[in-house]
């Protein structure tokens, strides 16, 4: 690999064997995926981390694979990069710290309570990352909150929502990565420069055209989360460039649609056709011109209907759970939530779970959503993911209700039934502990 001077001296030991350790896996990692350089970044975004050693009860359902190497470099004393262009943050954490005790949260409720041995380790975890210099966003949403990167920086990401967001939108340019050498890179502030980072794989591949029925009836995140869907599963790992979506396009539009979209493909990288930086045209985002041959899908109403039935696993009408805020929840979509439940009360054998980053959850608390949402029954929580716990232990007679694409996709395996539908529906199921989709009745 073509390394900088600054590089070399990392990689030689001159700036302390923190760097040089890391370099010195980096560069064999740059190697083994046939990258020339390295990108200097402008953002690490790191996923949770738990201190435990190996003999701890339930290692193996917590460890995210990262945890033996981080101890690593807490014995070294290392500190994330200084470079002031380059921050390091974090993806979200295994609950909210300060509600460890309280019950009806996804970490402590009738079917599961996380034993204190993890819970102890979530917080030598954070207090780790911490002192090492890391920014704590702890959400899998911080360009809504923290760092926001700008048109053709470099960025590594071990959240997909976020990964996917980054080239779609944000037009810098990031790969979904892996946990092990995001740490590597959080301490020398470059990385291996491959995949989606480099202009040749960032090209689209094939076309989708929605209907003006389509475009005009994106309505809920749900809508938009069975869009993503849509395009994810007939897309067969290629880039889409997509056509005819509407304008302007919603924060909540342009979250969901990545968000959901990334964790069915390959490579994080969507072309949304007069709005992506890159794609200001169908031309641009070929590299120049559209091959005569390429394959062109029209996405109907049709397609977002069968989405909806098909992310529906659950044998019963029956609901346990209701679930929102994968990928984090905006603040406008908790004063909607607010505004359906208000006057209303959750059902005593439902659980409502209202998850969002830490901003929005003060936002909320400040300006009364809140409290409209606790006041019912539900529970809402920041800097935490209830993906990340171990919900296979929490029995396979629970039905799960749910407006995200990627929840279903990334959690859904576990033994749970599952329901996909619109907020209203969901605030509906958990009010009467039933679930009803109506969204295209």
């Amino acid at each position: 690999m073509k390394l900088t001077r600054h590089e070399q001296e990392m990689l030689a030991g001159k700036q302390g064997e923190a760097k040089r350790v890391a370099m010195e896996k980096l560069v064999d990692f740059g190697v083994a995926v046939g990258a020339e350089e390295m990108a200097t970044l402008s953002n690490v975004h790191y996923g949770t981390c738990l201190i435990m050693p190996r003999s701890t009860p339930g290692y193996s359902k917590y460890e995210l694979g990262q945890s033996s190497i981080m101890r690593e470099f807490i014995e070294m004393g290392a500190k994330v990069t200084d470079d002031p262009n380059c921050i390091c943050s974090t993806d979200p954490l295994f609950l909210q710290l300060d509600k460890y005790e309280e019950e009806g949260y996804p970490w402590n409720h009738k079917h599961y309570k996380m034993p204190r041995v993890i819970y102890e380790a979530v917080v030598k975890g954070y207090e780790e990352c911490k002192k090492m210099g890391m920014v704590l966003p702890q959400s899998c949403t911080p360009h809504f909150n923290t760092v926001i990167p700008k048109k053709d920086e470099y960025v590594v990401s071990v959240e997909s929502s976020y990964a996917a967001y980054i080239n779609s939108i944000l037009g810098a340019r990031a790969n979904r990565e892996n946990t092990v050498t995001l740490i590597y890179a959080a301490f020398t502030g470059v990385h291996p420069k491959y995949g989606t980072m480099l202009d040749e794989n960032r090209r689209a591949q094939m076309v989708f055209e929605l209907t003006d029925e389509v475009r005009d009836n994106l309505v809920y995140s749900a809508d938009w989360a069975a869009l993503g869907a849509a395009v994810a599963m007939k897309a067969n790992n290629r880039v889409p460039a997509i056509l005819n979506l509407p304008k302007p396009m919603s924060n909540e539009g342009a979250k969901l649609l990545t968000g959901c979209a990334s964790p069915g493909m390959n490579d994080p990288m969507l072309h949304f056709i007069g709005i992506s930086p890159e794609s200001p045209t169908l031309a641009a985002a070929f590299g120049g011109k559209v091959p005569k041959d390429v394959e062109r899908i029209t996405v109907t109403l049709s397609d977002l209907k069968q989405i909806y039935q098909a992310l529906c696993s659950a044998k019963s009408d029956k609901v346990d759970i209701v679930h929102v805020g994968c990928p984090h929840l905006t603040y406008y979509e908790i004063r909607q939530i607010a505004k359906l439940i208000e006057g209303r009360k959750v059902s005593d054998n439902v659980y409502f779970w209202v998850q969002t980053d830490t901003p929005t959850y003060y936002m909320a608390h400040h300006h009364g959503e809140a409290q409209v949402i606790e006041k019912a029954g539900g529970k809402i929580y920041h800097s935490t993911c209830f993906g990340l716990l171990p919900i296979r232990d929490w029995g396979n007679d629970l039905n799960i209700a749910t407006n995200s694409f990627k929840g279903v996709k990334l959690f859904g395996g576990q033994g749970q039934g599952w329901m996909f539908g619109a907020m209203p529906d969901l605030i509906n199921a958990a009010v009467t502990g039933k679930f009803a989709s109506t969204r295209w009745s």
